[in-house]
């Protein structure tokens, strides 16, 4: 493999991007809102019992740094648990602490980093597959993925020994569809072949997989009829990528009714921006997150 061709930094990532200013807005508008935060005390609010699931895409070798620095900081007024645990958690209703389980799409192969980093913290992540991607070596083939469906320059993805090497240390394995298509854009016939293809590899090479994550996350990229497939196939829970987090208090949950939100991270971001994100979700807690939502309900 040409290793010159695959990216190993995120600020390669940074300088391929196009709208500079528009991330530079971005960024002076979460400092502002950053501040904010700061001198209303906001950042005591993070101490509130929840299930807030984070996730990732990759951590790159210069992202490792502020990555344990963000683990550094959320270790000292949370509690880091297994995703199997935190869905267990909100479906019995024990949320009593500030819960935070982490998850990673895609199986990028830096994710070796993420899980050493996590290790250090004790805290364990479920790592959201797409079986046609993981052990691909060719380059041919690696840039055309990541291309059409990551949306992202060339990356290195997991091997199987590395997928076999992260159940080992803890961490768990989630189905993200064979091939990284958006569901909505299939048929409900060509989206249950896709997960079911994707199930059994996944079940072959890992053992039973409990947990899904539809690709591209927002609620417009998913649809009711695959939710309700997913849940009926016996997994444990569905989730997205649109941001919020988890709170009970109403006794059991159908497991069957619950539509989980994550909120991701990216660990080259400052602190103060990812602490808004978190803050965000905890103003705006509320039990009816915990189902599907109108759109898709």
């Amino acid at each position: 493999m040409k290793d010159n061709v695959l990216i190993d930094t995120y600020a390669q990532i940074k300088d391929g991007q196009q709208g500079q200013l528009r991330s530079k807005v971005r960024s002076s508008v979460l400092d502002v809102l950053s501040l904010k935060h700061h001198f209303f005390g906001d950042e005591e609010k993070l101490k509130k019992p929840r299930v807030q699931f984070l996730y990732f895409h990759h951590i790159f070798k210069d992202e490792l740094e502020n990555f344990e620095i963000l683990l550094e900081y959320l270790s000292k007024d949370h509690v880091f648990i297994s995703h199997s645990e935190a869905v267990d958690r909100l479906l019995t209703d024990r949320v009593d602490k500030p819960y935070i389980a982490w998850s990673s799409d895609d199986g990028i192969q830096n994710n070796m980093l993420a899980a050493k980093a996590l290790n250090k913290f004790g805290a364990s992540c479920c790592f959201y597959v797409n079986p046609a991607s993981i052990g691909l070596t060719d380059v041919e083939k690696i840039k055309h993925f990541c291309k059409e469906k990551l949306e992202m320059p060339p990356v290195a993805f997991l091997s199987w020994k590395e997928v076999e090497l992260l159940q080992s240390q803890g961490h768990e394995i989630g189905n993200h569809t064979f091939k990284h298509d958006m569901v909505s854009q299939l048929t409900q016939d060509q989206f249950e072949e896709d997960f079911l293809k994707a199930d059994t590899i996944l079940t072959q090479k890992c053992g039973p997989i409990k947990h899904f994550a539809y690709t591209y996350g927002r609620f417009e990229n998913f649809t009711k009829p695959a939710f309700e497939f997913v849940m009926d196939s016996g997994y444990e829970s569905c989730i997205s990528a649109s941001r919020g987090c988890h709170i009970n208090g109403q006794g059991m949950l159908d497991k069957n009714k619950v539509f989980l939100r994550r909120d991701q991270i990216i660990a080259d971001w400052k602190l103060s921006h990812i602490k808004h994100f978190l803050i965000k979700g905890v103003q705006e807690l509320d039990y009816n997150t915990n189902f599907l939502p109108k759109s898709l309900a």
